[in-house]
């Protein structure tokens, strides 16, 4: 017996150590971070933004693909046969076989183009992709900026939210602590205990609730971020902190650094040159080329009848210079079927439907900015009057508990005092969240 007490207490020293290396442990793996830090983790680690810079890339070597075409190219050929059948040949009136044996032609082609219209457009075109993807990828960034910032401020309005529910159920379960010692001692009734019991059990879901909501806002803050979900995050910061930044904006920005405006601007003009180019196939090309040959020949020994005498041949190899050819090639397209025509035609209305869609889009987003400047100061307005709100209802709380610890009210007066205290506060919390994300949205509209 004794000696199990000594292993009991041998096991028990060596998991008290352990346990607190664990939890030293969890909590150094906790990643504290503030919006700047989440900020500049998500535009490091996001998966859309590695997937956009990917695509600079791609279409940055298609830009030198375009840029190569004008630098020469030279192709070499070489071609060799045999004879598995001598060939015949006539001479004097006889037909005999020829000592022909095999063939070998070697060649060296070189060409330049000097005058390429098409070449020209295609590189100016690849040149436009490349500012096309380099501005999708910033219209990603800002997208990804918008939606930290807003589940940012989601977390701090949940976890404000857990704090309020959190101090209303001390209050209700202090609440409650009077209400028994009154009735223990005969000054109310058993209804107020009961319904302060009720009141502070009915808020327990209710907390509950609010931490998941933090749970989930935390969970999809970490998909943005980019980071494993199972990483423990703490999120510093309160919504408080951002309540003396609740200013009117400025409702003079414009959509000059708009993103999706930048884009179909860009791609009105990479049109333009679409059909640019559609001309130049029309348009006469001008090459130089050079050509350089070496072949060579061999012939096998046989017997040659010449009219009746016979003459011996001696196998033989023979190598030259076939020469050196230089050049200009001029291309005149002369007639197509109106093909080319067509598809001018079908380039302009691309270019008209295009348009039309850009005055759409800038109409939407005009009419989208106003209403988050209107949103921006509706919030401000509900700020001002929700602040006002939860310091008269934390006054009136603190009066309406007096008021029942001296027995000058019921505890219908505290409950109320104690809800009217919850909800100001909670709805002061939502007013600063609903301003910080309208401006940036608002953000998000004028490029920033």
């Amino acid at each position: 017996m004794k000696t199990l007490k000594t292993f009991g207490w041998m096991l028990l020293l060596a998991i008290l150590p352990a346990t607190g290396w664990a939890q030293t442990a969890s909590s150094a793996d906790t990643l504290h971070i503030n919006l700047e830090q989440a900020l500049q983790i998500a535009l490091s680690d996001n998966l859309t933004i590695k997937i956009a810079e990917q695509e600079i890339q791609r279409v940055d070597y298609s830009k030198k693909a375009a840029w190569y075409g004008l630098i020469p190219t030279l192709n070499g050929e070489v071609q060799a046969s045999k004879y598995v059948l001598p060939a015949k040949m006539s001479m004097l009136g006889s037909v005999m076989d020829s000592p022909s044996d095999y063939n070998v032609a070697a060649n060296l082609n070189l060409a330049l183009p000097l005058i390429a219209p098409g070449l020209w457009k295609s590189i100016q075109l690849s040149d436009m992709d490349l500012q096309l993807a380099v501005e999708k990828a910033r219209g990603s960034k800002i997208d990804l900026r918008n939606e930290v910032k807003k589940a940012y401020y989601n977390i701090l309005l949940a976890q404000a939210g857990v704090e309020t529910l959190q101090e209303s159920v001390q209050i209700a379960d202090e609440n409650f602590r009077l209400s028994k010692e009154r009735f223990d001692v005969g000054m109310v009734a058993e209804y107020d205990m009961i319904a302060a019991e009720v009141q502070a059990q009915n808020l327990r879901p209710q907390l509950i609730q609010a931490e998941n909501g933090a749970k989930q806002a935390k969970l999809y803050m970490k998909v943005l971020l980019g980071i494993d979900t199972e990483q423990s995050i703490a999120v510093e910061g309160a919504l408080s902190d951002f309540e003396n930044s609740v200013t009117p904006a400025n409702n003079t920005a414009s959509l000059d650094g708009n993103s999706s405006l930048a884009q179909i601007d860009l791609q009105l003009k990479m049109l333009d040159k679409q059909r640019q180019l559609l001309v130049t196939q029309m348009l006469p090309t001008l090459a130089a080329f050079g050509q350089y040959g070496y072949t060579g020949a061999g012939s096998k020994a046989i017997s040659m009848n010449f009219g009746g005498m016979p003459v011996q041949t001696e196998a033989r190899s023979d190598w030259f210079s076939s020469g050196l050819i230089v050049g200009l090639q001029l291309n005149i397209p002369i007639f197509n079927g109106l093909t080319d025509v067509v598809k001018i035609k079908q380039a302009k209305i691309a270019t008209k439907q295009l348009q039309l869609q850009r005055d759409y889009t800038v109409a939407g987003l005009e009419t989208q900015m106003a209403t988050q400047y209107n949103s921006m100061l509706m919030a401000m307005e509900q700020v001002n009057a929700t602040k006002k709100g939860a310091a008269l209802a934390e006054k009136g709380h603190a009066i309406a508990q007096k008021r029942y610890e001296t027995g000058g009210s019921t505890i219908l007066e505290l409950q109320s005092a104690t809800l009217s205290l919850t909800q100001a506060r909670m709805q002061h919390s939502q007013a600063i969240a609903d301003y910080l994300s309208a401006k940036a949205d608002y953000e998000k509209l004028i490029g920033q």
